[in-house]
């Protein structure tokens, strides 16, 4: 698809759609790996048994955190190459503070109830995660704000994570149904939200395509003689 008007590139770009796959499956293994190190320990277990909502907080915050620290960071190394003006910090912080609300009142509860049973930490932060990666509606809302000044088609964002949010929770149910159906085994469970980053990764493509973002005006586009910084310099 080209632009005639500002000369725009194809929006389509099969290297970075693999950057975004292997970005946000790295993150999944790297969250897990994080989150089982950190709660796989018997000071874990005693915490959750006797002050659960201490627990629950300490969870969520290692999550939410390994979340907007580590994949809200990776995926706006990738976002800046198309957005040059997106700024990592806002990136960051929209990608967090919804996963910090989300693990506090949906995740963290239910893993920590695990843990205090005695139930297998690597199972309950690789649930967690899985549930946190598609949490479309809410982180998708976050970030397209953020998005805002940069592309037209900031909007579609949310549909973006919505889309990745249904598709990547039915491939996971889909997964489990199958496994047991065939009786092999549930550590490959983790390989069919695959399909949703994939989705996820068609979509950011398309919101962040140069016909979308060659066109915006951003807000602070008016104020440059009151900046003493380049607005196009990433943070």
């Amino acid at each position: 698809m080209e632009d005639p008007q500002d000369g725009a590139g194809r929006w389509w770009d099969w290297g970075l759609l693999a950057r975004w796959v292997v970005v946000n499956a790295a993150a999944y293994v790297v969250v897990v790996v994080g989150g089982v190190t950190l709660l796989a320990s018997a000071t874990t277990s005693e915490l959750a048994s006797d002050h659960r909502w201490v627990a629950v907080v300490l969870v969520a915050i290692i999550g939410a955190g390994f979340h907007g620290f580590v994949l809200g960071r990776w995926q706006w190394r990738i976002l800046v190459t198309r957005i040059p003006g997106l700024q990592r910090r806002h990136w960051v912080i929209a990608t967090l503070v919804p996963a910090l609300v989300v693990w506090l009142l949906a995740i963290a509860p239910g893993a920590v109830d695990i843990l205090a049973q005695g139930g297998d930490t690597l199972a309950a932060f690789k649930n967690g995660f899985i549930q946190a990666i598609v949490l479309g509606p809410l982180i998708g809302l976050s970030q397209a704000t953020t998005l805002r000044d940069h592309t037209t088609r900031w909007r579609w964002w949310f549909a973006a994570n919505l889309t990745t949010y249904l598709l990547g929770a039915a491939a996971y149910e889909f997964g489990k149904w199958a496994l047991d159906a065939l009786a092999v085994s549930k550590e490959i469970t983790p390989a069919f939200p695959l399909l949703g980053f994939l989705i996820y990764g068609v979509w950011m493509l398309w919101v962040t395509a140069p016909e979308a973002t060659a066109v915006v005006r951003p807000s602070w586009a008016g104020q440059g003689r009151h900046r003493t910084a380049d607005p196009d310099i990433p943070d």
